[in-house]
């Protein structure tokens, strides 16, 4: 009987491994399959928006708060202008930008500005949401809506 639950107890812990070395494999990259959107764990998949034109318009939030934008993008640069609210008939600007899926519909979008500083946006392109972050409003977000205007020649996932 003593050797039958040593027997158990080796059977179980050689289970238990196998089942750790598989665990750690999925984490480290291992055996893991790429999420279709993210690539991850074996890729960072990136968006090209050239081509595209995004509005948003923010009725929430401290800085952006009755603004609305209208955004172009070509190659990895973004020019946005402000069509209605306090900031329309100012001047256009121009920044870098990094857009990654996040799920289907849905980006991660930040605009790179000078001095190390970003604006950080999520959009869900089904439910028509953008949120973002802004570098100068530590905390305080704006919430509204993003709608394409024009597509580019790359589709969103």
């Amino acid at each position: 009987m003593r050797g039958a639950h040593k027997l158990c107890a080796v059977g179980a812990a050689l289970v238990t491994a196998a089942g750790a070395a598989s665990a750690i494999a999925a984490t480290s990259g291992g055996t893991a399959k790429p999420n279709p959107f993210t690539g991850y764990p074996t890729t960072i998949k990136k968006i090209d928006l050239s081509g595209y034109q995004i509005q948003t318009s923010y009725p929430l939030g401290k800085l952006d708060k009755g603004e609305t934008y209208l955004q172009t993008y070509s190659g990895n640069n973004v020019t946005a202008v402000a069509t209605a609210g306090p900031f329309a008939g100012s001047p256009a600007v121009h920044f870098k930008y990094i857009a990654m899926p996040v799920a289907h519909n849905m980006i991660l979008l930040v605009w790179l500005e000078p001095k190390f500083k970003h604006n950080t946006f999520v959009y869900n392109l089904r439910t028509h949401i953008s949120s973002v972050v802004t570098w100068d409003q530590p905390g305080d977000p704006s919430l509204g809506s993003v709608f394409i205007v024009k597509r580019g020649k790359h589709p969103i996932p």
